[in-house]
């Protein structure tokens, strides 16, 4: 049983050492297409801006419910929906964090679209590790 563990916590320290360079080349590519497709369109880039913010409140509340009363007392308070929501949010979290930092219009502080890599590529990670522990904490081991 212990030697089962121990290759379990070796495939998810694998998993999130290989969560490192994707989330940096997603980000990348990412902020890239958003520097030169989305940030000319206005009505385009308003909207990608204010769903974001709403993933990014949802990403708040749902660190707030963990980190008061835990995955299973908060899957057992929102049933299904929250690891619905949970999943969408590890999904969309760092597109949202690029689209919250790049698409924001304020001509006096615009940042070259390479900036955000580094924070989105350490978001990426956290939320990789943040899916480890609900999924844990959820179904168990296996």
């Amino acid at each position: 049983m212990k030697r089962q563990k121990k290759k379990i916590e070796g495939m998810e320290l694998l998993g999130l050492v290989l969560s490192i360079p994707a989330g940096l080349i997603g980000s990348l590519c990412y902020c890239f297409f958003l520097s030169r497709v989305v940030t000319p369109r206005e009505g385009l880039r308003r909207a990608m801006w204010l769903v974001s913010c709403g993933v990014l409140a949802g990403f708040a509340a749902e660190t707030v419910l963990l980190s008061t009363v835990g995955a299973t007392a908060t899957s057992a308070l929102l049933g299904y929906t929250f690891y619905l929501g949970h999943l969408i949010i590890v999904c969309l979290g760092t597109p949202a964090l690029a689209n919250f930092l790049l698409l924001r219009k304020e001509p006096t502080r615009a940042i070259a679209w390479y900036a955000p890599v580094p924070l989105c590529t350490l978001f990426a990670v956290v939320l990789v590790s943040l899916q480890y522990g609900v999924r844990e904490a959820l179904f168990g081991i296996e």
